[in-house]
């Protein structure tokens, strides 16, 4: 027995509005900037950590030595 979807389609879309309308309460506002914040200090301290290395690859591309010698 083949269902048609068609009512069940039509109905959903006369249920819910077409527009939305919401807000950000400041307690949200206040997690993503702490988030934001977060990110920033592990990116900088994931920096400081591997910093040799980094200044090793980097310095590596530049080098002007060849590969044979």
């Amino acid at each position: 027995m083949k269902k048609n979807i068609f009512p069940l389609a039509l109905g959903l879309t006369l249920l819910f509005p077409i527009y939305s309308y919401g807000y950000i309460d400041p307690g949200t506002g206040s997690y993503v900037f702490q988030v934001i914040v977060a990110a920033l200090v592990a990116a900088s301290f994931a920096i400081k950590i591997y910093w040799q290395k980094i200044k090793k690859f980097v310095s590596g591309l530049f080098s002007k030595k060849a590969d044979g010698q």
